[in-house]
């Protein structure tokens, strides 16, 4: 059975862990972004499976005082969203759900304060699955960016999100 809960202080070593098993999809973090994340995100919560962590979502208001080129590019173009940063599963825990039940909740916790969702996915190196993955919960394709070592597709899905 899956929990949903705010994020503590004593699963930052289990987030940070989740996030660098899950380079190149995302970028490497230190436990001080970690604590950052833990005092400024709008939403950061873990999905708690057999008494672990076993997932995690971080989502910002576009305000959020970020050094994120994909949250200024967003923010350029879009207003009234609520942007997600990254979001990850353990390994032995993918294809659970655990995802879309992180997702769902993150809707709820935007009650009616955001209209839209936000988030990038890697097109180079493809990430196939991610793209697949947020299609069928509704997100579609605002954008792209060339940052070099990666190029993101930018992605768009109202809120609530429904599970498809």
């Amino acid at each position: 059975m899956t929990a949903i809960r705010d994020v503590r202080s004593e699963d930052l070593r289990a987030v940070l862990e989740i996030n660098e098993l899950s380079v190149p999809a995302m970028n490497h973090l230190s436990m001080k972004d970690m604590r950052w994340f833990a005092q400024e995100a709008e939403y950061f919560r873990v999905a708690r499976i057999e008494s672990e962590v076993g997932g995690f979502l971080i989502c910002l208001r576009p305000e959020t005082p970020y050094d994120s080129p994909n949250l200024a590019w967003l923010k350029s173009r879009f207003d009234d969203f609520l942007y997600v940063d990254r979001i990850a599963v353990a390994p032995r825990f993918q294809r659970a759900g655990v995802a879309t039940a992180l997702y769902l909740d993150a809707s709820r916790h935007a009650g009616g304060r955001f209209g839209k969702i936000a988030c990038e996915v890697n097109i180079r190196p493809r990430n196939e699955v991610s793209i697949r993955y947020h299609e069928r919960l509704g997100f579609r394709p605002c954008g792209s960016q060339d940052h070099g070592y990666v190029k993101v597709r930018y992605m768009l899905a109202p809120l609530p999100l429904v599970r498809r």
